[in-house]
């Protein structure tokens, strides 16, 4: 409290940093963001979120060239890695990842936990209250079948699994913030958590992402604490992005349909495979990524899909995406970010971020938010101060 309190005085003195311009610049794009998860955008007219979240861009590129140390290595590389999202974002069709890289540069000299308690309190907040708005029916409550008798519940999130994904993530944050006091109680919540996924919404592939936390946690803590067994597994996380990419790929390219054990490793993770290789196949890998026609069943058309039958295309991996939609460059560059933050986590012998790096690579493998603001803050740890705590964070 002494710390929001302290903050409040110097936004009425007018005392901005670069700190400050960032922590309003990402919180107020991930409220933006996470609303267009869900089915308050139908309460906005046309592309009015989309149009407002250019404010928040425009702070942040305000705070890299006015608050930012910057040398020539610094502005060239900015530009370049501008640059490159410039022609990403237009050949693709796709913006998602635009603004994920201009957060990603801005965050030099950004206190990391503090980015990451932000997005933990105010994620917490509006997933909470779209979930109550939409028992009440203030906001849609979408329903989805799987067969006849299975419903999938979005609780006022556009998909199941999009409602699914922000529980994982913000499992995630409170993972990374209080890595060491993680224990039993949190793991029983973490299980509940996931039970609840699986009946009310049967995001199936989300929920053993949370039970898969427990013991990739529970071996990053031992690792810290210098138990031999943990660390010899534990300084290995970060080639795992490497690792899952290459795999992803190669399976998917392989994948031969009919297959007794092709076919069976589909069924588990819900006919992705298949998808996949039809990305693959009708689409050849760019340097600068290409333009994909989906079909997916998010929101209200996703209802009307379903119901009239139309084709159904969507490259759910992120790793595919990657590849496919935002071409060769962006994909190794956002591979080697991954590893790098892990492997810097490992380095200083703090495994947290390491370990949510692990978790965030396998939801990467079968799920698309990897990209997304409104679910997944890590990748800015890039360029974030990730290992050292300011006054506040020690008396925390």
């Amino acid at each position: 409290m002494q710390y929001l309190s302290s903050k409040y005085q110097r936004l009425i003195n007018l005392e901005l940093d670069g700190q400050i311009l960032y922590e309003i610049a990402f919180a107020f794009y991930f409220v933006i963001a996470f609303l267009q998860t869900s089915t308050y955008t139908f309460y906005f007219p046309g592309n009015l979120l989309h149009q407002i979240a250019f404010i928040p861009l425009a702070i942040v590129l305000f705070k890299i060239i006015f608050f930012d140390s910057n040398t020539i290595r610094k502005i060239t590389v900015n530009l370049l890695v501008l640059a490159i999202l410039f022609i990403t974002w237009r050949t693709s069709g796709e913006f998602i990842l635009f603004p994920m890289g201009i957060f990603v540069l801005g965050a030099r000299n950004v206190d990391f936990k503090k980015i990451i308690y932000l997005y933990l309190v105010l994620g917490t907040i509006l997933l909470s209250f779209v979930f109550f708005t939409s028992l009440i029916g203030l906001t849609k409550n979408l329903i989805f079948h799987r067969g006849i008798h299975t419903l999938r519940r979005a609780f006022g999130i556009i998909y199941p699994t999009d409602f699914a994904a922000h529980i994982l993530y913000l499992v995630l944050a409170y993972c990374y913030l209080y890595f060491n006091k993680l224990s039993w109680k949190s793991y029983t919540v973490f299980v509940l958590l996931a039970i609840f996924l699986i009946k009310f919404c049967d995001a199936r592939l989300n929920a053993y992402a949370l039970i898969l936390v427990i013991p990739v946690m529970m071996i990053g803590q031992r690792a810290q604490k210098g138990y031999i067994v943990s660390r010899s597994i534990a300084i290995f996380y970060w080639v795992l992005p490497v690792l899952a990419a290459y795999i992803t790929m190669l399976v998917s390219y392989l994948y031969i349909p009919n297959n007794h054990l092709f076919e069976k490793a589909n069924g588990l993770l819900s006919g992705r495979l298949f998808y996949g290789h039809e990305a693959i196949r009708k689409y050849a890998l760019t340097v600068f990524g290409q333009h994909v026609h989906e079909n997916g069943y998010g929101a209200a058309g996703g209802i009307k899909k379903v119901i009239t039958g139309n084709n159904y295309f969507y490259i759910d991996s992120a790793f595919l995406r990657l590849f496919i939609i935002y071409g060769i460059i962006m994909a190794l560059l956002i591979i080697i970010a991954m590893t790098i933050v892990s492997y810097r986590s490992i380095q200083k012998a703090d495994f947290a971020l390491a370990s949510i790096m692990v978790i965030v690579t396998i939801s990467a493998i079968v799920e698309q938010r990897l990209l997304d603001f409104g679910y997944d803050p890590f990748l800015i740890a890039i360029f974030a101060q990730c290992y050292f705590s300011n006054k506040w964070w020690i008396i925390e």
